[in-house]
């Protein structure tokens, strides 16, 4: 289901976007539009949860798995996609007027480092300079290939490990930064 490579897009909506239906224009809208982009294995939108989401400059990340062959580009250059992301930017960005779209959301390109569990439910351990001799077999590890849209501010590699609402215990040995990632909209969800 899932491919070697994605983009990891960072963002913090609009600070009235929830009250104006963030959430479920991203589950009837935007999570829909990009799952049937062919050149998109799977996309899916997650919230950073508290008590870790005063530990990062954004609120929200996502998921951009790319279909077997294909690069970052490959999806942003396509005229629907670019004009989705721009409507995106008008309606929820922080600033949908500023020369540097990246005040809105960046885009990191990553490729896997090594195989976890690929089924996500509707939590995640998304744990910044992961540690793999500390991290349970079912995390997934990935690199930071590069940037698409604004400067890296995470670290070169990050880790992706399901959890389950009846277990959210997470172990600080894991990495650097470990993060709680609910899930907003993805197929299946």
């Amino acid at each position: 289901m899932f491919s070697e490579k994605m983009l990891l897009l960072t963002y913090t909506p609009r600070a009235d976007a929830e009250s104006r239906g963030y959430n479920p224009w991203l589950r009837e809208i935007d999570t829909p539009f990009f799952n049937s982009v062919k050149k998109i294995a799977h996309y899916g939108n997650w919230k950073v949860t508290p008590p870790s989401a005063n530990r990062v400059d954004w609120t929200h990340f996502d998921f951009m798995h790319l279909a077997s062959g294909v690069e970052a580009e490959d999806i942003l250059l396509q005229p629907d996609v670019a004009e989705f992301a721009a409507g995106w930017t008008r309606q929820w960005g922080v600033d949908p007027h500023a020369a540097d779209l990246s005040v809105n959301y960046r885009v990191h390109k990553a490729e896997r480092v090594r195989q976890g569990q690929i089924k996500r439910g509707g939590l995640v351990a998304l744990i910044l300079s992961p540690n793999p001799n500390h991290l349970p077999v079912q995390a997934e590890i990935w690199k930071i290939t590069g940037m698409v849209l604004g400067t890296q501010e995470m670290s070169d590699t990050f880790a992706v490990m399901p959890l389950t609402y009846a277990d959210t215990e997470i172990d600080p040995k894991w990495g650097a930064l470990v993060l709680v990632g609910e899930c907003i909209a993805q197929p299946g969800f």
